[in-house]
């Protein structure tokens, strides 16, 4: 108990020891500045950085201008364009759901929980409910219009998605000549190899699938 009465008051006397300069501001400066940093917080991205934009325009022309059939890279809807340009980028949010580094997470967690933030995390979650480590999915191959998040090895070998490195997979393919699916050697492969999840779907098969012959 001494000794700790000791440090505070040579801290104190220390701390003491150092001039404060006592800085004055006028009413009138200090409304200066509160405007200064209001107009800067307003300042829309044409004014901040007009290089910036004009690249920003450039591609917004690029997208009225063609056809994109890449079905992640549609137009998103109105509802989606405000809740990714929202106040929710002031808030950081490391660390997984209710185990956050920072605090102040409780309403991010509930939309964490409630709205995935992409496909990928979805098919994520549902491959780490459902799946033991290691275990077979057996999905479209990704040349063949199957998603990368489906698992997915490179030519070499190397694996590039979560769901290769932590499952094993086995991929079904189309036909090289009619570029449909082979649902009959799909089916020989799913008989012999048993995966614990089938996928059906992709990204850019634009074909029908037949959902009858998959269950």
């Amino acid at each position: 108990m001494c000794l700790k009465r000791k440090r505070d008051c040579d801290s104190v006397s220390s701390a003491s020891s150092y001039p404060v300069k006592s800085l004055k501001v006028s009413s009138n400066e200090l409304v200066f500045r509160r405007n200064a940093v209001r107009a800067w917080g307003n300042q829309s991205l044409r004014v901040a950085d007009l290089d910036v934009f004009e690249l920003m325009e450039k591609e917004k022309l690029r997208q009225y201008k063609g056809i994109e059939l890449i079905a992640s890279e549609n137009f998103v809807c109105k509802a989606v364009m405000e809740a990714l340009g929202s106040h929710l980028t002031n808030k950081y949010s490391e660390g997984m759901p209710r185990t956050r580094y920072y605090g102040g997470n409780q309403y991010i967690d509930e939309m964490r929980y409630s709205v995935p933030y992409s496909c990928t995390s979805a098919n994520f979650a549902v491959y780490t409910g459902l799946l033991l480590l290691g275990d077979l999915i057996m999905g479209l191959d990704t040349p063949s219009g199957g998603n990368t998040s489906h698992s997915y090895y490179l030519p070499n070998g190397r694996k590039v998605s979560g769901a290769s490195i932590f499952f094993e997979n086995l991929s079904y393919k189309v036909n090289p000549q009619s570029r449909y699916i082979d649902y009959d050697k799909l089916e020989e492969r799913a008989v012999d190899f048993h995966p614990k999840i089938l996928i059906y779907g992709g990204s850019s098969y634009p074909r029908e699938w037949d959902y009858a012959r998959f269950r």
